[in-house]
This record gives C-alpha cells, structure tokens and sequence, in this order.
C-alpha cells in the first residue's frame, strides 16, 4: 500500500469564518483512504499541501516513521495532526480494527462528555445563562462548561483589570447556573487567561462555594506562564485545568511545576493520536486526569473518542453544543451521543466515514 495523494477540505463549520474546521484526507493506491482533522492556524493548508506533497509513495502503515520524517523537517504539531490522524484511520481500516483497539484496547466503552456552548445566544445574566443550562441538563448531560470572561467590555480592557460590577455578575451567573442545574452535575468554568493574577485570585475564591469541576485557564500559558500558572493553582481549592495550545514536551513542564490538576491536549494540536495519548500516560505518572479540549469539527471529536476509550487516566471529553445543523450529515451516521456520553464505535479505524456529498456543500476557498 502506498500514499496516492493528500487533500486538505476548507470547511464552513461553527466558528466561520474566524476559525474553518481543517479535514485531511490521505489516499492510497488501493482505495482505502483516511481522514484526519488539523486545528485552523494560519498557514496550515499550505503546510499540509507541502507535507502532503513530500509522502507521497511512502507506506502509510508506517505512522509513527512518517510522523517523525515530517516533525523532524520542524513542522509544527498542529499542522501534522490532520496528517496523522488520517494515517490511523487508514491502519484501523486496513487491520479491520478501531483505534483504541491497537492502542491496548478499550477501558470504557462510553465516553463522558460536558457541554461547552449551551449559553450560545444567551445575554450575559444569570436569568438567561440558568434558562440554557436547563434547557441542556434536559437532553440528558451531566456536565456543562461555561465562559465567564463574557461580552463586557471592562473585562477585555488591557490590563486585564475588570470592574468590581462585572466580576460580581459573573459570580452570580455562576450561581444561578448552579442553582438550575442542581448539585449532583458537574460544572466548569473558562476564564480564557482575561484576567490579570490578583483578579483571577479573587474570582476564583468567590467562586469556590460553587462546587466547580474545574476553572480552565487562570492565566495564558503563552510566553512561559507556567509558574505563575503554578502559583494560581496552589492558591486554589477549586482545580486547575489547562493546556489545549501545548505539545507534549511543554506539558513535561507543566506536569513538573505541578500547575495544573487537569491536562486538556487537543488531538488536532498536540500533534495526533499517538501524541495525545502519550501525553496522557505521561500525565498518568503524575496522577493527573485527562479531559481532552475538542472545539472544532466531529472527525476530531470521534478521534478524540479512540483515545478516551483506551487511556485509565481519562476524566470527561468536551462536546460542541449549538453547533451546525449538519454536523451529522457530513458524517455516514451521528455521533453517537445518548444521555452525556458518546458510545465507542466498534468499526475500523476511527470509527466513522466522512460524507462527500454533505462536505462539498460546506466546502468554502
């Protein structure tokens, strides 16, 4: 088996046009073909079209020789992660096997998912965000995530020093959304880094009646922030979850300075599947849970499931709510979601084929 050819989809999905969803397909001389899905950074259809250009030939079989032929060129992760994901997908179908089976098979056989975006549409006020939650919490999830930095313009000023009204708006946002959903499901809350370190330190302490799974983000990793990452989560009762723009190596650093409870690596950034779940047994070392970071488009959503089934350290996986109306079309069947979780598909590679005919009708230049 050799690769014929690698094609990358400019896809129309939630978030265009800041942000298209990425799919990569690889095909092969012998009509199986995979597909994979990369995180929307600027450049990378031209990187994934030059990559794609330079394995042509090659055994696709061979994922972790070519995913170190291509890092080794200085690539970026997230550019290889459509790439490699679409590798897996063609080995799985190829063995007849899903992904987690040749990954030491299954240790669940669902997948616990929380709600992010069932606020979409809301007015930033308790009223509304209560209402959404609800309205969620109905459809059967047990867990939801929530962003608090919020539309209001004090808290987007660059000092990143909100007013004293909006900080206690969004305590109260966060209690009413408690209050409807009760206590018995989980609730996270993202502050995206918007607040300077004495700000994220008060609002994380108001916040600690609240019972949180976890509060994403106190401060942006970007420019070597992981001790005063570290300094907030020693601070904080309430865990710390973070890292879905890091890599592995930078989670070594992350793991060591103890500044996060929770690790959230993103199979499109990260650098794939087999980058994902060494990052999570690497975090097992260290008694850390994984809730992977899934905001773009369903190929990384049920990719993103293939390593859930098989890693121990697994906690909860992140699912897009309010999303376009045709997510499930693009694909031959739904995610298969029932009551907050999604069950692990048993067909080869990662479990699903990709609509051609829906995408096409997405696809924008």
């Amino acid at each position: 088996m050799r690769i014929t050819e690698v094609k990358t989809y400019k896809v129309a999905g939630r978030g265009w046009p800041r942000y298209p969803w990425v799919f990569v397909e690889v095909c092969t001389d012998e009509g199986i073909s995979g597909f994979g899905e990369s995180t929307p950074r600027e450049g990378v259809f031209e990187a994934i079209s030059e990559v794609g250009k330079s394995i042509v030939g090659e055994d696709p079989l061979n994922v972790t020789l070519l995913f170190e032929k291509i890092s080794r060129r200085g690539v970026p992760l997230p550019f290889i992660s459509g790439i490699e994901i679409a590798l897996w997908d063609i080995l799985g179908k190829r063995l007849n096997e899903p992904i987690y089976q040749l990954l030491g098979g299954k240790c669940r056989d669902r997948v616990r998912v929380y709600v992010d975006g069932f606020f979409r549409g809301a007015e930033y006020r308790p009223e509304d965000y209560a209402r959404k939650a609800e309205e969620v919490v109905n459809e059967g999830f047990t867990a939801l995530k929530m962003d608090v930095d919020g539309p209001l313009p004090s808290m987007h000023r660059i000092s990143r020093q909100p007013d004293k009204s909006d900080i206690n708006l969004t305590v109260d946002i966060v209690a009413a959304v408690r209050k409807a959903i009760g206590h018995d499901r989980d609730l996270a809350v993202d502050t995206h880094g918007e607040f300077n370190l004495p700000t994220i330190i008060e609002l994380i302490r108001k916040l600690e009646p609240y019972d949180l799974m976890w509060i994403e983000d106190p401060v942006p990793l970007h420019g070597g922030n992981v001790k005063t990452m570290a300094k907030v989560t020693s601070l904080s009762r309430t865990p710390i979850c973070s890292g879905e723009t890091l890599t592995r190596p930078q989670f070594r650093e992350l793991l060591e300075l103890q500044a996060a409870d929770i690790i959230m690596p993103d199979v499109t950034y990260v650098g794939g599947i087999m980058e994902l779940f060494k990052t999570a047994a690497m975090a097992d070392t260290y008694h850390v849970p994984v809730a992977p970071h899934n905001m773009y488009g369903p190929i990384a959503t049920m990719a993103s499931v293939q390593v859930c089934a098989c890693i121990p350290n697994f906690m909860i996986l992140e699912f897009q709510w309010a999303d376009v109306p045709w997510r499930d079309k693009i694909l031959n069947e739904p995610i298969p979601v029932k009551r907050g979780y999604i069950e692990v598909p048993d067909k080869p590679g990662i479990g699903v084929e990709v609509n051609k005919e829906e995408l096409n009708k997405h696809l924008v230049a």
